[in-house]
């Protein structure tokens, strides 16, 4: 496990950043087919002047991230196409137009029914 100067208390990410292997800049431009072997069994930190500066990690490791990444976002977007396609449907806009075209006092009085307790 590596050891880093001016290391305060970290979260989670960072911790498991600074326990990876690392290969220092230099070693990297010096060595590159040695430590490009390493980076193939599992992520490396590449650090200049003892701190991580870089994380070198297989191609399939980043391509996993990116679908884990990319993957809420998606489900987001799927929620968010439902929610406009119900509010497009013929009922919800009938009940918009009947809401813009409802009196004040129509308003309340629906407001109140809406609020009072239902006795089950």
């Amino acid at each position: 496990m590596a050891q880093f100067a001016d290391a305060p208390a970290l979260d989670p990410v960072m911790q498991a950043i600074r326990d990876l292997p690392t290969v220092t800049a230099s070693a990297l431009k010096s060595h590159f087919g040695e430590v490009s072997s390493k980076a193939m069994k599992g992520a490396l930190a590449i650090t200049r002047h003892s701190r991580p500066e870089f994380v070198l990690v297989p191609i399939e490791q980043y391509i996993a991230f990116q679908r884990n990444q990319a993957a809420p976002m998606e489900a987001l977007s799927a929620e968010f196409d439902a929610m406009v396609a119900r509010m497009n449907s013929p009922k919800a806009q009938q009940g918009v137009a009947k809401l813009f075209q409802a009196t004040p006092t129509q308003l309340g009085r629906t407001a109140m029914k809406s609020a009072r307790p239902t006795r089950g």
